[in-house]
């Protein structure tokens, strides 16, 4: 299969020195990514800045392509999303980019108040790409706090929000993790599949990566079993 796999943070400028981000390493994208490639599959990787070793880290016979800012990411998305049989967007990208960047350095004051602006939605727009064109297979992701006063209801809370997000994008899949998960070499996993048993994985992201790649293939040949059934 073509699978094209997201990864990394975006960073949104806010003038000609400082920038908008999130914590996101992009680790975990780029092991599906290796994953996704020693499974013999084709791979285009499209990560944002990251402060891993590019050349180390992206498998070897991967298409990859560096963007800087949520817009950047989308245009780079919707370049090769055709082509994909299957789209795995782990990457955080930024909810929020200023409403008008400063092509020069902001003097410092008492105060600095930004106006900021929703990004586009990829995911959302990946998901009615989906709606008419019935590919790709898309996997999106949920990092949730979730709310409430005791640990089951935030847990319950994450849950739902990931439930969410999986009927509102049209995903086929949601991996759901927490803040805990950004920057360590493991994490808890929870995979919800619009089909199928919910799996809960407490895994390194290697491990992990192996499994997403495994789950991905199991449900592209079901799909094709139902298409052939037709």
């Amino acid at each position: 299969m073509n699978i094209l796999i997201t990864a990394g943070p975006t960073i949104e400028d806010i003038d000609a020195v400082r920038f908008l981000s999130n914590r996101a390493s992009g680790t975990l994208g780029f092991a599906i990514a290796r994953a996704a490639e020693k499974a013999r599959h084709a791979v285009t990787l499209i990560h944002g800045p990251v402060a891993l070793d590019v050349w180390k880290s992206a498998p070897k016979n991967a298409t990859v392509v560096a963007v800087r800012s949520a817009c950047q990411m989308l245009d780079a998305v919707f370049a090769h999303v055709a082509n994909a049989d299957v789209v795995i967007m782990n990457a955080a990208v930024a909810d929020f980019t200023v409403a008008k960047m400063s092509s020069t350095k902001l003097k410092k004051s008492d105060g600095l108040e930004l106006k900021l602006k929703p990004t586009v939605d990829i995911l959302k727009k990946l998901g009615a790409y989906k709606s008419r064109h019935g590919t790709p297979i898309l996997i999106g992701f949920a990092l949730e706090t979730g709310s409430g006063k005791t640990a089951d209801l935030r847990r319950r809370s994450a849950f739902k929000s990931a439930l969410e997000k999986l009927e509102t994008k049209n995903l086929d899949a949601i991996v759901l993790n927490s803040p805990k998960t950004i920057g360590a070499a493991d994490g808890d996993f929870l995979w919800i599949p619009r089909e199928g048993p919910v799996e809960s994985m407490l895994v390194d992201k290697e491990t992990l990566a192996r499994k997403l790649i495994r789950m991905v293939v199991q449900m592209a040949r079901a799909k094709s079993q139902i298409a052939n059934d037709k």
